[in-house]
């Protein structure tokens, strides 16, 4: 299972989180509990909160953020708090047996590399579940499940710049965010998490301290030096299977009408290559190039020799640099904060030049003197289909129902 999940997002300025570990820059790391200042409880930090306990207190981002340098986690870490939860059930919800629970000192997490697991405390009334170089608690499929158990939230991050902050309640993910921008929550109540952030510098922060405050105060629970002395117990982990229709996507009008009934019907990687071609043609819709020329010739072209098909690349192969040269020229001209961002003025040329790409990659691969199929090009596509339109809402589920097809396999 992949590291980091697919989502990709603008980066942050100068950062210290981009150093990997053991690279330059990381150097004179000291072990908790000698080396790691204490994080600072702050009075007045925020607004109380339900099921917070004292929610008046939190920890001051800036001393988590030297925390998670400290501990070596600032680089890929996952903190998941379950309010109330039982340990056992939360292990379970993970993927994990309860016997198999194993103590482990904190400052020894980011030195493992032995597979999928998690490391698990108490602080508070919460039980708190770490992950390094791991994602588990940011997926739905565990958040649900814990949700049930009490309220949950978590905190993830990668070493590409990736995250999330997520709360979920009741058995359904109720508002999830980029730390990095933050402005496009989503999920079953996306407001949610807008009281918990009052007075959080998400956007100008530099490190992911700001992500374990708003935990902290979801939750009520607290990364203190009682909290980090443990004791805490690793616990290998089975990654618990994706759901096929997600919250956002099983009650969605699209799955009554055709070709999405036919999808579900035979759900197989058999279906891929029609779910590919499906997503193409959005694609090619959404850039306003279902006339040009060059895109009619690679959708409709099954003959020809091959230098045809190589001089039919070349040719998109050049549009798509003339589209990506007027985008940049036109992006120089328009203020940085132009929202919404796919509205751009350079918007459009920038979709022209990843399709006429992403047609030129599908020519390549699909001469008459090649065996190779249509290749996966959805992930390609993805920074061409924004917006908030139905096209989109289409290809989103015609590439989370191209993921589980790929699963079936």
């Amino acid at each position: 299972m992949p590291r980091h999940p697919l989502w990709p997002r603008p980066q942050r300025g100068q950062s210290t989180r981009g150093k990997v570990r053991g690279g330059a820059g990381v150097e004179n790391c000291h072990h908790f509990p000698d080396g790691i200042q204490p994080p600072r409880p702050v009075r007045g930090a925020g607004p109380a909160v339900r099921g917070g306990g004292d929610n008046l207190r939190m920890t001051s981002p800036e001393h988590l953020d030297s925390f998670l340098e400290d501990l070596r986690l600032d680089i890929a870490a996952t903190f998941t708090v379950v309010r109330g939860g039982n340990e056992d059930a939360v292990i379970r919800a993970f993927g994990g047996a309860p016997e198999q629970a194993r103590p482990m000192r904190l400052e020894d997490l980011s030195e493992q590399d032995d597979g999928d697991f998690i490391l698990v405390s108490r602080s508070g009334p919460t039980v708190v579940v770490l992950e390094y170089n791991n994602f588990q608690g940011a997926r739905e499929e565990v958040l649900r499940p814990l949700s049930r158990l009490g309220r949950t939230a978590s905190a993830y991050w990668n070493v590409n710049m990736v995250s999330r902050l997520s709360l979920a309640e009741d058995g359904l993910v109720s508002s999830v965010l980029d730390l990095v921008v933050p402005e496009d929550p989503f999920g079953a109540h996306p407001e949610a998490w807008e009281p918990l952030l009052e007075g959080l510098p998400l956007r100008e922060s530099n490190g992911w301290g700001c992500g374990l405050a708003a935990v902290e105060r979801a939750t009520g629970a607290r990364f203190d030096r009682a909290w980090a002395r443990g004791p805490h117990h690793a616990v290998p982990i089975t990654p618990v299977p994706e759901y096929v229709l997600g919250q956002a996507h099983v009650d969605s009008p699209l799955l009554k009408r055709e070709p999405f009934v036919s999808y579900l019907a035979d759900l197989s990687p058999a279906l891929m290559g029609r779910m590919r071609r499906h997503a193409l043609e959005l694609a090619v819709a959404h850039a306003d190039l279902r006339t040009h020329p060059l895109a009619v010739a690679a959708l409709t072209m099954d003959e020809g020799s091959p230098a045809e098909w190589d001089r039919l690349r070349q040719e998109l192969d050049a549009a798509a640099s003339l589209a990506l040269s007027r985008s940049h020229a036109l992006r120089a001209d328009e203020a940085d904060d132009f929202a919404p961002e796919w509205e751009r003025p350079s918007a459009l040329d920038f979709r022209r030049a990843i399709v006429f790409g992403v047609l030129a990659t599908c020519v390549a691969a699909h001469r008459p003197d090649t065996t190779d199929g249509l290749p996966d090009i959805l992930s390609s596509l993805v920074n061409a289909m924004t917006g908030d339109s139905k096209r989109v809402r289409e290809f989103q589920m015609v590439g989370h129902l191209h993921r589980a097809a790929w699963r079936a396999d």
